[in-house]
């Protein structure tokens, strides 16, 4: 039986970037990265919005509109519409309503989680910490050198 090593290179090419176990978010619908307040469209709301915008003679087609383009206010619009679209401009400030673009709220982005691994030799946990490098110092003058697991005593400026 062959030992995995964890800090194998390759072996991070060959993993599963997402593992069924680990929830991930769903953002292919987004245009280029970006996460929108578009809501997945349910089938039950798409028919009875469209048969009543077909039934109404048009009255409420901004419902069946916001409904099909998953606007997150296509309860407002519904609403609005019903209340207040056998007013002309009622009928038009909720169509306009559903037909505006999707506010974009961020980047779609990947968190991932970093695991520590067991020192098989020792049974303790490496933490994980900032790599070697000049930092500002934590006296707050000037700068320290940070070897990756403590402070050297180095200083600059």
């Amino acid at each position: 039986m062959s030992q995995i090593d964890p800090y194998d290179p390759q072996r991070v090419a060959r993993a599963d970037p997402a593992p069924s176990a680990w929830p991930v978010a769903d953002a292919s619908w987004a245009p280029r990265g970006l996460v929108t307040d578009q809501r997945p469209v349910s089938g039950a709301v798409l028919a009875i919005a469209w048969v009543c915008a077909v039934l109404t003679l048009g009255y409420m087609l901004p419902w069946a509109v916001a409904a099909t383009r998953g606007r997150s206010n296509q309860a407002a619009v519904g609403l609005l519409d019903f209340f207040l679209g056998w007013s002309l401009i009622g009928w038009v400030v909720s169509l306009v309503m559903a037909c505006q673009a999707h506010t974009v709220i961020g980047p779609a982005m990947t968190v991932i989680v970093g695991q520590q691994f067991p020192n098989a030799q020792f049974g303790q946990t490496w933490p994980a910490g900032p790599p070697a490098g000049w930092y500002p110092s934590p006296s707050g003058f000037g700068h320290e050198y940070w070897d990756g697991a403590r402070w050297t005593g180095h200083r600059a400026g």
